[in-house]
């Protein structure tokens, strides 16, 4: 995706608002500070909207804001794509990717309906974010049904904090690489944290993946640190872990149940383990410069048996049981499996092999 967007600031004055718009003498310019340079008052850390995309995409995505003459809508309610008949094409001939309205109301107002967002100037920069990122990336909000991710994912508190290491790579501001799948029985893992630069330097990894074969829900691991102006507000250093419940590829909601689930509200600190539904252990070892290493051990698993199974019956219930399935022998839609290999009821850990030996033809 090519993320230098280019955005339309559009000023909404309404002339009977309840109470009334009052508009600053210098509107159009505080929008553009906001937009583009808004260093801190105390710190002189720029708080700007193109400071955050620039600095949680590790310079991946980039913006130009153009901030539009004011315009007049006499109504109290003003939805986001009010002026699409009016400016709407004008916008997108001139190059623009997105637009927003800006409003002088009170907080509550952020909302994004495609190409036409909308908030106000009270409302800080994650609430700015999370509007246009909704508009430009597709991706959907994370606290629907419960979701509880609060201030660890942007996409879940509009607070200005750096996205998971989920959200990140879903939208293409982390590789995949980045993130390790945990196959293993037993082992460590050197997390770099995820609001600093990305990718990971060498012999690091910035998540974990567990996960049985492409099953829904998995888990994933991160560390946080509070280093940077954004994930400064962050609720605490640590390794977290959380519970990916959707497969849609954009964080949507499915069955009605939260996206994403946090499942430490308290991020895990040094010598502090957490165990999974399902026995799965993250322990975090200990500090690192950049983050955290952690051990994770995988619960052990009865192997099923499968002998006398179909050859795609036999490999779906070694996959569902989060095991990994090879075949040896004649494979067609007639084999069917006459030995497998650990025996059945045999415990072994989560992601290890199963080898199935497969004859064709009838039954014995």
């Amino acid at each position: 995706m090519d993320w230098r967007k280019r955005l339309a600031l559009v000023p909404v004055y309404r002339p009977h608002a309840h109470p009334p718009d009052l508009i600053p003498p210098n509107w159009r310019d505080q929008i553009f500070a906001r937009a583009l340079f808004d260093p801190d008052p105390v710190a002189k850390i720029d708080r700007s909207l193109r400071a955050y995309i620039h600095t949680v995409s590790s310079g991946l995505a980039d913006l130009d804001a153009v901030v539009w003459d004011i315009q007049t809508v006499d109504q109290q309610d003003v939805p986001p794509g009010i002026l699409e008949p009016e400016l709407g094409p004008k916008l997108r001939q001139q190059g623009f990717d997105a637009a927003a309205i800006v409003m002088l109301g009170g907080v509550g107002a952020g909302t994004s309906a495609g190409f036409w967002v909308r908030f106000v100037m009270v409302e800080g920069v994650g609430v700015w974010a999370m509007e246009f990122m909704h508009s430009l990336t597709g991706f959907g909000d994370l606290y629907p049904f419960g979701g509880n991710m609060g201030a660890f994912d942007e996409m879940a508190c509009a607070c200005g904090t750096h996205p998971s290491a989920y959200t990140k790579t879903a939208i293409g501001w982390l590789d995949s690489g980045a993130v390790v799948h945990h196959t293993a029985a037993s082992a460590e893992y050197p997390l770099h944290a995820v609001g600093l630069v990305q990718p990971p330097p060498f012999g690091r990894t910035t998540a974990i993946r567990v996960q049985s074969g492409a099953q829904i829900p998995y888990l994933m691991i991160e560390a946080r640190l509070h280093c940077d102006q954004f994930d400064a507000h962050i609720p605490g250093e640590g390794v977290i872990v959380y519970r990916v419940q959707t497969s849609d590829p954009l964080g949507h909601a499915q069955n009605q149940t939260a996206p994403v689930v946090l499942l430490t509200p308290a991020p895990l600190s040094v010598g502090q383990t957490f165990v999974a539904d399902g026995g799965l252990k993250v322990q975090v070892v200990s500090a690192l410069v950049d983050g955290f290493l952690v051990h994770v051990t995988s619960p052990d698993v009865a192997v099923p048996d499968v002998t006398e199974l179909s050859e795609a019956i036999a490999a779906h219930t070694i996959t569902a049981a989060g095991l990994v399935p090879k075949f040896t022998g004649v494979s067609g839609p007639h084999s069917w499996v006459f030995h497998q290999s650990p025996a059945a009821g045999t415990l072994v850990s989560v992601g290890s092999t199963v080898t199935m030996a497969l004859r064709s033809g009838p039954l014995p």
